[in-house]
């Protein structure tokens, strides 16, 4: 691919021209090209197959920060592209410190790095920091590494899944909310609690002092599948726990904060350690712990285990799928799957200005 003016570039951005915001204002991705100028290169890339090209390309040319232009899943994606790449070209020495751009709907990976500011904002002050000759600061945070297996009817049956992820609802009730989230307009942190509380009140409705008043049908059973129960073998540090039913099995390598409504993972704030939660709450138990989310306390639930950890292994029984929610990205049919932890990921920390 053509390198333009310059002959090593400081800055590559990695953009969407389908996402949302791009859809939306179409002179984006010109603003960005004139924010990032001759120091670096602004790469479009119409779905995720074509995030190979430009992870090469960038690899190529020695530039040392990207930019995953979106939210978490942006971040997930390049993250995802750029390691099995590393690793086909013999490591992971000399790695790309990569800025998330908080534009996305959520942007836990934003929060926990302290990058402060939007998309563009961001971008400009990053190029700002580079053309004084200086550099933003680094951090290193920990990933998850997820291997598991499709089932026989799944898209690809029997084929190996392999992730790299930070923050993953496996199974149960937080999977299933965002899967309703995406399903609905209101696309924030707000849309999150929102969900919550209607899959709360939809299973209230369904209780014995509110199931005689005329709720629509399509509300009393909006709540069927978010807590409908999941039958599984789950294992954490190779041990096997003594139940086989779970509505919550969800996985942190960081602590995360979802636009400061709820915070999950609190161990996971420790380098090296995994946070996992798994067992069986019911809607009262979440309707109870509703304050202990919101503080990223443990949650205080019978048949739940919660804590730091450095595996999980989950196994689906009865015919049944794997469906985990991975920084927000939807992934659908496994029947197995083992987490560990993964390798660190360098982040850049900026602050914007507003522009």
């Amino acid at each position: 691919m053509a390198t333009g003016r310059i002959q090593r570039p400081l800055v590559g951005v990695v953009t969407n021209p389908n996402s949302k915001r791009n859809r939306l204002d179409p002179g984006r991705y010109e603003r960005m090209r004139e924010l990032v100028g001759d120091v670096g290169l602004v790469r479009r890339t119409q779905h995720t197959g074509e995030i190979g090209d430009v992870v090469r390309e960038f690899l190529d040319l020695g530039v040392p920060w990207w930019v995953a232009d979106g939210g978490d899943g942006a971040f997930h994606w390049l993250v995802n592209v750029l390691y099995p790449i590393l690793q086909e070209r013999g490591g992971t020495d000399d790695l790309p410190a990569i800025l998330p751009t908080n534009a996305g709907t959520i942007n836990f990976m934003g929060v926990k790095a302290g990058t402060r500011g939007q998309a563009l904002p961001l971008l400009h002050e990053l190029c700002a920091i580079l053309r004084r000759g200086e550099a933003p600061p680094v951090i290193a945070i920990d990933s998850l590494r997820l291997h598991g297996r499709f089932g026989e009817d799944a898209d690809f049956p029997g084929k190996p899944f392999t992730k790299l992820g930070f923050a993953a609802a496996l199974v149960g009730i937080g999977q299933r909310v965002f899967d309703k989230f995406y399903a609905q307009e209101r696309q924030s942190a707000l849309g999150v609690a929102e969900v919550v509380l209607k899959s709360l009140g939809s299973a209230a409705s369904k209780g014995p002092l509110l199931k005689h008043l005329p709720f629509p049908v399509e509300f009393r059973h909006f709540s069927d599948s978010v807590f409908e129960p999941m039958p599984a073998d789950v294992w954490i540090d190779g041990e096997r726990l003594p139940f086989t039913q779970f509505r919550a099995v969800n996985i942190g390598a960081i602590d995360i904060n979802i636009g400061g409504v709820f915070r999950f993972f609190s161990s996971a704030g420790k380098r090296g350690q995994l946070h996992v939660m798994a067992g069986d709450p019911g809607p009262v138990d979440v309707l109870m712990n509703l304050p202990l989310m919101a503080t990223g306390k443990p949650l205080a639930i019978r048949d739940f285990r919660e804590g730091p950890a450095r595996s999980l292994r989950i196994v689906a029984r009865d015919g049944k799928r794997i469906d985990p929610v991975i920084d927000g990205e939807l992934y659908w049919g496994l029947d197995e799957l083992d987490v560990t932890i993964g390798p660190e990921v360098k982040v850049a920390q900026v602050v914007a200005a507003v522009l």
